[in-house]
């Protein structure tokens, strides 16, 4: 009798640990900004307004190289000037010189950094704080409008 008893409690106990009676999964949506994947590379950029904050995330992988595995998840906080800033600093990326400096800035948990690539194309680097390992991808103008929904 004391086997199906202690069963019970411990099948309520796991059942009633995984309920989340605070959090209405509605309250925060998830909106798609700009969202591009093609055979070299997916890039896409979300937002989400939790206590009126925007937290933004921003996944990209370069698939150009099917054997390495190169994905990036930069989840960073910003307001809608910052936001415009950190797009028009990417864009500026495309009016250097190839053989220019890569210009980096704190971002989330890490830096990105932007350079110029060939035909005018930015390229993007994300270090996390404390690593030496960069995951990266290329943007032209056209898809650096349509990831940041300009």
């Amino acid at each position: 009798m004391k086997k199906p008893i202690i069963t019970l409690i411990t099948l309520l106990g796991f059942v009633y640990s995984y309920a989340q009676t605070d959090i209405n999964s509605s309250e925060y949506t998830v909106e798609t900004i700009g969202k591009i994947s093609n055979l070299y590379k997916y890039i896409e950029l979300s937002k989400q307004v939790i206590n009126d904050e925007n937290i933004y995330n921003l996944k990209y992988q370069n698939l150009e190289f099917p054997q390495m595995t190169d994905l990036a998840i930069v989840q960073f906080k910003a307001t809608d000037d910052e936001f415009d800033e950190l797009y028009n600093k990417i864009l500026l990326g495309s009016k250097l010189k190839k053989n220019d400096p890569i210009n980096y800035m704190d971002l989330g948990k890490g830096r990105i950094g932007i350079s110029r690539l060939a035909s005018g194309q930015v390229k993007i680097l994300y270090n996390t704080k404390g690593s030496t390992l960069s995951k990266w991808t290329w943007l032209s103008k056209a898809q650096l409008r349509k990831i940041f929904g300009k």
